[in-house]
């Protein structure tokens, strides 16, 4: 043994050695671009501390029809608001048309008035992704051998790197919370800009007391449900950070019930729980099942954006209710949610329910800066002082 590496703090050494499997990755990967070697990520699992990283697109496509899936008294009330309106305003009139295109299935394209547009998530592959060559000669795969090759290499460094001595702050891979790991709280599938609004209830659940314990908690529940949620989202066509919409709701808790009987992750009240087929009898509240709740959660969403074009519309709508959101449109002329908010055209809940999504999506995104994960918090004071 190295007298030198005997005298360094063992996490140190950690730390080295990964240092140098991560360089080594780096420089093989790089030669492989240089070469040409062209290989596509299959299988992607959740991302290791020594992985390379490689961006994967996501492209399921949503499952759920252009249209309004179903229909309901409210859609119908906003609608015919919205019809009488464009009689006599042009820019109402234009906007009617674009919404009787989406409700008729002939369009899915929204105006996004409000700002929040929605991007391609840029997943990532681990250590274990699985590659395929595509056609190439056999210069490829011997590239791809030796890239599989330094892959277990690194894996192996790790393995073998000694555990932290007492006293020392934990480096191994299970204690490590990495960039990586930090993101899978969010996807970066919607990119919106800030406002005093949204800095406002950002500041809220990072940096005030009653704030960040409601996010550590939401957080810490999120682990449950965050999978599911976005897969149900994915596949009904809306941007899967958009599942933070559960936190302001319930706090990621499946068993919430508001004075209003709104119950469930994603509090529906029971007339709109039964609309989306949940059942809701004694004894038998699917809205009390994640999975059901949540599919439906995400067909509503769906539905609301179909009408609204709308993502800060269609939110607003899921808070108050399509003829109150409609109805604030009409007396403003236009669909456009921050002049809703500066007008005060809605309640007070609803102008803050949208900026507590967005800055909840975007403190989720940076949990681990924030130092909200579970193993970053300082540990309460149970001293009574």
């Amino acid at each position: 043994m190295k007298l030198n590496l005997f005298l360094v703090p063992r996490s140190a050494v950690t730390r080295s050695k990964k240092f140098i499997a991560q360089k080594l990755i780096s420089t093989i990967l790089t030669t492989i671009a240089l070469t040409g070697a062209a290989f596509v990520v299959k299988t992607v699992r959740h991302t290791a501390a020594l992985a390379p990283t490689m961006s994967v697109i996501a492209d399921e496509e949503s499952t759920t029809p252009m249209g309004l899936s179903r229909r309901r008294f409210a859609f119908n009330h906003a609608l015919q608001m919205l019809a009488d309106a464009a009689e006599t305003d042009t820019d109402l009139a234009d906007y009617y048309k674009s919404v009787s295109k989406r409700v008729k299935g002939r369009s899915a394209k929204g105006t996004n008035s409000s700002g929040i547009q929605v991007v391609k998530a840029d997943r990532k592959a681990d250590s274990s992704v699985e590659m395929t060559i595509e056609k190439g000669d056999a210069s490829q795969t011997t590239l791809h051998s030796a890239l599989q090759s330094v892959i277990s290499f690194a894996q192996g460094i790790t393995a073998s790197a000694p555990a932290a001595l007492p006293g020392e702050i934990d480096t191994s891979d299970d204690a490590i919370i990495s960039e990586d790991a930090q993101q899978r709280f969010t996807t970066g599938d919607i990119a919106f800009d800030t406002n005093p609004a949204i800095e406002r209830w950002t500041n809220y659940y990072s940096v005030t007391p009653g704030g960040r314990r409601t996010m550590a908690i939401g957080i810490d529940r999120s682990n449950s449900y965050l999978e599911m949620a976005r897969e149900e989202f994915r596949k009904a066509g809306v941007p899967e950070d958009l599942v933070w919409l559960g936190f302001v709701e319930s706090v990621w808790n499946p068993k919430a019930l508001s004075p209003a009987a709104a119950g469930g992750i994603w509090q529906f009240i029971p007339a709109t729980a039964t609309d989306y087929g949940l059942r809701v009898e004694s004894g038998n509240d699917e809205r009390a099942d994640p999975a059901k709740q949540t599919r439906a959660a995400a067909i509503y969403l769906h539905d609301l954006y179909t009408i609204f074009g709308d993502w800060a519309l269609a939110m607003a709508a899921y808070n108050s209710g399509e003829p109150r959101v409609m109805g604030a449109i009409v007396k403003n002329g236009r669909a456009n949610f921050w002049e809703l908010y500066d007008k005060q055209l809605l309640p007070k809940e609803t102008c803050d329910y949208v900026p507590k999504i967005l800055a909840a999506i975007k403190v989720a995104g940076q949990a681990e800066e924030h130092g909200l994960l579970a193993s970053r918090r300082a540990p309460a004071n149970t001293s009574g002082s």
